[in-house]
């Protein structure tokens, strides 16, 4: 199509040359006037290429980004590349920015400088092949119904200072929160979780590995006790299956490789503060493919509960309340948790079921009931209730 228009203009400015009106070249040509007049006009006897289409892409760009910033995000990109674990995005790029104290660009900004320079992505690790079980995850619907919790260390300063970083993301919004504490103890622990829920509120559902500081080999502990008194109801993943907390460990990932490895730490107090200035960032900042790209604080905020006071906590453990626990059931058709095999009837073996613990069924009555991936009820049993 350009060879076509190439020679209709050369002709046109030809004949025009030779003292044809133009009129009688647009009309034979088939075009106007004015596109006459115009390849006439630019006829260049000097330059070969005068009669083909010149680019109408504007030569200055009125708003584009100055070059002292594009050269320093780009520098950011090049140095947190030679990490081969580090997060490259924008959202890695911006951090490093501010603790430079360098001018932070808005997120498109910097993707439209890594696009401009063909700085492109890492490819991403496939996702962990499911086995086709179905697994009854908690429901999740809203900000608040479900956040993901775990404990990450011990982890060791400049002389030999230990901590524990108490993790929490929720994992409709992605907002995470982040305490650090000087050990793994009961106190320490729900002191963490009643910090978190101070600046976050009080979830639904908070779902915990099999560790220790959540729950013993053979009964449910203080951490446990003061999620009932708040009104949330514990979870614990099948034991051996961490990507069941999947959102949590991708956050410790980027809390211990974007944060804790990053900088120097004068002691626990300096941690603490940086910390909370690295969750407040990762809230606002932070991109999430699984909320349509946007921030944390970008999505829809449910109405909030607030905790009771650590002093208002009634003593001994509440009257009502469910613990739920989700196992696999293997070839043998038991189902174990706090220290019992409990026999499953034939017909599920390799399922996920889940048992949940009512502490509202009276003493004496089955309050373990045991359920299916649809909520059916297979069995019942009973197993000795925290003491009240």
């Amino acid at each position: 199509m350009e060879d076509v228009d190439v020679g209709l203009r050369r002709e046109a400015a030809r004949r025009r040359l030779a003292g044809e009106s133009p009129e009688v070249i647009a009309r034979e040509l088939g075009r106007t006037r004015q596109w006459v007049a115009k390849w006439a006009a630019r006829y260049d006897p000097h330059d070969a290429g005068w009669a083909h289409s010149r680019s109408r892409a504007p030569t200055r760009v009125a708003h584009r980004t100055a070059a002292e910033i594009e050269t320093q995000v780009l520098e950011v990109r090049v140095r947190l590349e030679a990490n081969v674990w580090a997060q490259v995005g924008a959202p890695a790029i911006a951090w490093e920015l501010e603790k430079l104290g360098a001018v932070v660009p808005p997120l498109r900004t910097i993707e439209r400088i890594l696009g401009r320079a063909g700085a492109t992505g890492r490819p991403r690790a496939g996702r962990r092949a499911s086995k086709g079980l179905a697994y009854p995850a908690p429901a999740a619907n809203a900000s608040g119904d479900v956040v993901q919790v775990d404990l990450v260390g011990p982890r060791h300063l400049d002389g030999g200072v230990r901590f524990h970083a108490l993790n929490q993301i929720d994992v409709i919004s992605r907002h995470a929160g982040i305490e650090i504490i000087i050990d793994r103890g009961d106190e320490r622990v729900v002191g963490g979780l009643h910090a978190l829920w101070t600046r976050h509120g009080v979830p639904g559902r908070v779902q915990f590995d099999n560790g220790g500081q959540f729950v013993s080999p053979t009964g449910v502990g203080q951490v446990v006790r003061y999620c009932l008194h708040q009104g949330a109801t514990p979870v614990f993943i099948p034991a051996r299956e961490p990507w069941r907390n999947g959102t949590i460990e991708h956050f410790n990932d980027t809390f211990d490789k974007r944060f804790f490895r990053q900088e120097r730490f004068s002691g626990r107090a300096q941690l603490a503060e940086r910390a909370s200035a690295f969750e407040a960032f990762h809230n606002s900042q932070h991109r999430y493919r699984a909320i349509g790209g946007r921030a944390p604080d970008e999505t829809a905020t449910a109405e909030r509960r607030d905790p009771l006071a650590v002093n208002e906590i009634p003593t001994g453990w509440p009257a009502t309340g469910r613990v739920e626990f989700i196992r696999f059931i293997r070839s043998d058709h038991k189902l174990r948790l706090l220290g019992r095999a409990i026999v499953i009837p034939d017909g599920h073996a390799y399922q996920y079921l889940t048992a949940t613990l009512d502490l509202a069924i009276e003493p004496g009555d089955d309050n373990l009931l045991v359920c299916d991936e649809h909520g059916e009820l297979i069995t019942t049993t009973r197993l000795n209730s925290p003491r009240r």
